[in-house]
């Protein structure tokens, strides 16, 4: 089992409850400044998670809103969310991000909160991206929110230990030793309760990789940000945003 298919499961939410509604909202009034998604047309959410994004979207009035995740645990929490605010607006698949099963379909398609470059190979976030291109309408816009690999190798901590309501949690980080990776390893220790170890690897991009990444896919104009307010991008922005745009054909 890869680290993304247990990583994401019951304990999921607990430990990251500072990524709430309220950020999302954020996030997504920034994001409707900087790409303007047209709101009456389909948008999907790659990696949606528990759907604090699709959520924040229906309440900025986007009536055709798709999610996609691997975790049907996020994706159960997902509809719980919605059951009663969205029941038929917003649709949940649980597929893999390298086999979207839509065609010239969407005419937004976000990836927030570093959901990119989860797989070993960078063949396989190509292909994720491949996937993306082909499932938006041309002229259609892809927005991915992911990690400025400098920023994230200057800042990092290696060690960390929170508590979390019952749970007490370690965290330790790490560079691999390539330097293209982030590692993270979270033990989880609750009361009465065996401790429970889970592992997060992401690779990181340097910024031209990340656009020629982009380009090979397919896409045209791409344009890199250093936050979703479209801030410049330089070395000391936390994040890396891409717009890219698909062409007319």
């Amino acid at each position: 089992m890869t680290w993304y298919e247990s990583a994401f499961g019951p304990d999921y939410l607990a430990l990251y409850p500072h990524r709430d509604d309220a950020e999302a909202e954020r996030d997504v009034a920034s994001l409707i400044a900087l790409i303007d998604p047209p709101r009456y047309e389909p948008l999907l959410d790659l990696g949606c998670g528990p759907g604090r994004h699709l959520l924040a979207l229906h309440h900025q009035g986007f009536a055709d809103l798709t999610g996609i995740d691997l975790s049907q645990d996020l994706l159960d929490a997902a509809a719980e969310r919605f059951r009663m605010i969205a029941p038929h607006s917003i649709h949940l698949l649980r597929r893999d991000m390298r086999e979207i099963p839509f065609e010239s379909h969407f005419a937004t398609i976000l990836s927030m909160f570093t959901s990119f470059g989860y797989f070993e190979a960078v063949s396989e976030d190509a292909r994720m991206l491949r996937a993306v291109h082909k499932a938006l309408r041309p002229h259609g816009a892809f927005l991915l929110d992911t990690l400025n690999r400098r920023w994230t190798i200057e800042h990092l901590v290696p060690r960390e230990t929170r508590t979390l309501g019952p749970l007490h949690v370690q965290i330790h980080r790490s560079i691999s030793p390539e330097g293209d990776r982030v590692e993270k390893e979270m033990r989880v220790y609750e009361p009465d309760h065996a401790e429970r170890t889970y592992r997060e690897s992401v690779r990181m991009y340097e910024p031209e990789q990340l656009r020629r990444l982009l380009v090979d896919a397919g896409f045209d104009h791409v344009a890199l940000h250093g936050s979703l307010t479209g801030s410049a991008f330089d070395a000391e922005s936390r994040r890396m945003i891409a717009v890219a745009r698909r062409g007319p054909r």
